[in-house]
Parts: structure tokens; sequence; C-alpha cells
């Protein structure tokens, strides 16, 4: 899993998460070096903190939008940032959180992706 934010907060919260599972959580805070890691034959979920670069996250979206094989993209976001939900979405967002989200409710969003 690669988590994009500038500061941490979902990754260490993630990795308390998965403690004891076979996950490995892996921190980025430059977009460029994300798509590299998410390049890859079975790609990795992804959680996009929109906070930390709303626009870059749309642009890497829609970059990836229609990437074969799907990359799976959770994307987080502040209760002041709802209105980008759809946006986010049809870009190819699997799931959008936004508000106080709980670290439990982030780690189940990351589970489902793997039942994909």
């Amino acid at each position: 899993m690669i988590v994009f934010e500038r500061r941490p907060r979902w990754t260490p919260e993630l990795e308390r998460q998965f403690v004891g599972e076979n996950v490995r959580v892996r921190n980025c805070t430059d977009l460029r070096d994300a798509l590299p890691l998410v390049e890859q034959p079975e790609p990795p979920v992804l959680v996009l903190d929109l906070e930390a670069d709303t626009a870059g996250c749309l642009r890497l979206l829609a970059r990836l939008m229609g990437a074969a094989p799907l990359v799976p993209i959770i994307c987080v976001a502040s209760s002041q940032s709802t209105d980008l939900e759809w946006a986010a979405r049809e870009l190819g967002a699997l799931d959008f959180a936004a508000g106080p989200i709980p670290g439990e409710r982030l780690a189940n969003l990351c589970r489902r992706q793997w039942k994909i």
C-alpha cells in the first residue's frame, strides 16, 4: 500500500491498523514518486490525501484512468472538500472518505480493495 501525504498521519495509523498482517504501508510525499510505484503488474492500493495536493492528485487520477491493471485508489479529504468526491470517482477513485475518518474505517476501505 502506498500513502501519499505531506505530513505523516495516515501512514502511521495504517501501520497500526495492519499490525500482524502481511501488509506493507509505504509513505510517499511527492506524487512523482508514486507513479512508478503504482505502475506495476500488481499495483498496490494507493491512498491519496487530497488536502496535500488537490490538483496534483486529480492529475494523477486522470493519468491512471483506464490503466491496466486497475490501480485501486482511495481518496481522503477534509469535510470541506466533499464536493471533489464525484470528480475523483469519475477519474477512477474506487472510494472517497471525507471528514473525520477513523483509522479503522480507512483500513477497511483498503481491505475491501484487495477483494476485487
